[in-house]
């Protein structure tokens, strides 16, 4: 530990060498029946204030001992934030006034400031460097630096580069070199069609780097659907020697822009040669937020993450063509039942100019996964629905084949569709699931509800309550908190949680390798969404010994009656709208051709259909 002298004399040449130079005013306050005993800091830069307030106290005691807390409020947050930082402000002016009739306020005497600047100030302002030394001491480190200077200019150092431990080029990951190469032969524009679990923010991001050497100053905007993915990029920016700006919780518009600001301030005055933005779709699609980019020096480059989802009107109506260099990212970047959506990906970002599918990454960079379908039968009730809003259907089906859109159809398509995923007898075939299990092996468990229905949620919650299993469910409720969301995860990949329970918001980009086991309780007949689970599901994990994943399909049949009897075009319908999925899922599989596995249930349900 450095010399409590030494430490002192530092501090003391600091102090002197501020009152010299008019940098610094004291008072001292003396209550008349009681301790000051106040401490709060404030930073104004003439348009934000941030005020630091709580019981620390700067001792050794307090700062390694004591219990001690401090709070931060800034007021571009929110209006708490902001009246904390107006209070907080009044009531120093009020002490520093003399006004306040408690505490009698006193100038520091000139001749304590003079004896400060006659015992303490040297021939030389103190500098950081001699403070690292003193840094340097504290913290166990050996040897003197040769040149503090250099010291202090790698400690921030935030250069753009690729981490030493990141191979691209070779091993089970190489293919990420191959897309990259593919990206730039296409002219810096194009889409990656990589399977979830394969690297794509990794991919993406020494792509950008690389593109960087290559073009200097540059400014690169990463966009993200979910607010927990746009956390995910951050940390995963900062593995490359960025310090990204995360304009999720940025406070609204006002702190967008400050934060913008600052960033186009560091490019333009060379302090900093890449600047990283990252930012939901919402954001992205904004009009403030592309004015604002477009007026950037240098060069820019969008890196849309999930980009099928930029696909909707709001983007491609208005798109951002001041971008220079373009990369999409997506494990499915066709928008099913959406041609005009993907022609318009396309021509925006460019052609997916490389391919790497799930199948391709099975036991190489994901892990084998073995499949298991429950069959759960519909009641009579849900079946009667079924046939009714079937022949409702069936009476707008022309419009379907003159290629007409009718809001009317597409609500009949998704409430048939419902009746499947919300099935009433899937709740029961959960718990015998997880009963014949055991609930206390459930460790590193995912549970997926219909995302139609938040009914069906709330009953795999009731249900697991009741069994005393820990689990928490992460919707879009709990990802609009970002600090929430990673709470939750931080618990289950320590094993705090059991279980997760959602409904789309782990379909894309969430990076939790841990997960061993899921439950889906519903799916669409979208296949994107099959393929993002088993890629959210088949990430490896050294650290808990994962070796392959388990998934559980509950998979909606008529009921058992019809199944005896034989089946109607209708219930035909029911089991050809599940069987696609059924065979996805099963093809790859482990297990696949195991007795009892699932090309089994693949047989039977063909069967039923005469296939």
């Amino acid at each position: 530990m450095p010399d409590a002298e030494e430490l002192a004399d530092h501090t003391l040449k600091c102090l002197a060498w501020l009152i010299a130079n008019g940098r610094l005013s004291m008072k001292i306050a003396l209550m008349r029946d009681a301790l000051f005993h106040s401490k709060v800091w404030m930073f104004d830069d003439g348009v934000d204030r941030a005020a630091l307030h709580g019981s620390a106290n700067m001792t050794g005691k307090g700062l390694k001992g004591n219990r001690e807390q401090l709070s931060l409020a800034r007021n571009w947050i929110n209006e708490e934030a902001d009246e904390t930082c107006k209070e907080l402000q009044s009531e120093f002016d009020l002490l520093w006034s003399g006004a306040d009739s408690d505490c009698i306020v006193i100038d520091l005497p000139h001749a304590i400031e003079k004896k400060i600047v006659q015992d303490f100030k040297g021939e030389k302002q103190p500098t950081e460097a001699e403070f690292i030394r003193i840094w340097r001491r504290a913290h166990g480190l050996p040897g003197e630096p040769v040149n503090v200077e250099e010291l202090l200019a790698k400690e921030v150092d935030r250069s753009f580069r690729i981490p030493d431990w990141l191979e691209y080029r070779t091993g089970e990951y190489s293919h990420q070199g191959r897309a990259i190469d593919a990206w730039f032969e296409a002219g810096n524009r194009g889409i990656l069609e990589m399977c979830t679990g394969s690297g794509k923010t990794l991919t993406a991001l020494t792509a950008a780097q690389l593109l960087h050497e290559r073009v200097g100053d540059m400014l690169i905007v990463i966009a993200a659907p979910y607010n927990v993915l746009v956390s995910q990029w951050c940390g995963e920016i900062e593995l490359f020697g960025l310090r990204p700006l995360n304009l999720s919780e940025a406070g609204g518009p006002t702190g967008r822009a400050r934060l913008l600001a600052e960033a186009r301030r560091r490019l333009k005055r060379g302090v900093s040669k890449c600047e990283a933005v990252v930012a939901s779709n919402d954001t992205l699609c904004t009009k403030e937020f592309q004015e604002r980019i477009a007026d950037f020096p240098g060069e820019k480059m969008l890196i849309a993450d999930e980009c099928h989802n930029l696909g909707a009107a709001n983007f491609i109506n208005d798109p951002p063509e001041f971008f220079d260099h373009r990369l999409g990212l997506s494990a499915t970047p066709v928008r099913q039942y959406d041609v005009d959506g993907t022609d318009s990906l396309f021509k925006f970002f460019g052609d997916p100019c490389f391919s790497f599918t799930l199948e391709e990454a099975i036991g190489v960079c994901l892990t084998p996964y073995k499949y298991h379908v429950s069959f759960v039968q519909l009641n009579s009730d849900e079946m009667a629905d079924w046939r009714e809003i079937s022949d409702k259907i069936s009476r707008l089906a022309w419009k379907i084949e003159a290629g007409e859109k009718d809001s009317n159809l597409d609500a009949l398509f998704r409430k048939r569709r419902i009746i499947l995923e919300t099935a009433n007898s899937k709740i029961e075939t959960l718990a015998d699931l997880i009963s014949g299990f055991g609930p206390r092996n459930l460790k590193y468990t995912l549970i997926y509800a219909t995302d139609k229905d938040p009914e069906q949620l709330n009953e795999v919650n009731a249900f697991l309550h009741s069994c005393g299993i820990f689990f928490h469910q992460l919707t879009s409720e709990e990802t609009s908190l970002p600090k929430k969301s990673r709470s939750i995860l931080t618990r289950f990949q320590a094993g705090g949680l059991q279980v997760l329970t959602a409904k789309r918001v782990l379909d894309e980009g969430v990076n939790v390798p841990q997960i061993m086991r899921a439950y889906i309780l519903a799916s669409t007949t979208v296949r994107r969404q099959w393929v993002q689970r088993r890629g959210r599901l088949l990430r490896t994990c050294k650290e808990i010994g994962k070796e392959y994943a388990v998934i559980h399909d509950l998979v909606a049949l008529p009921p058992a009656a019809e199944l005896k009897s034989g089946l109607d075009s209708d219930a035909r319908k029911i089991v050809n709208s599940e069987l696609d999925r059924v065979w996805e899922f099963a093809r790859l599989s482990m297990n696949a051709a195991e007795n009892g596995g699932p090309f089994e249930a693949v047989e039977e349900m063909r069967g039923l259909v005469g296939g």
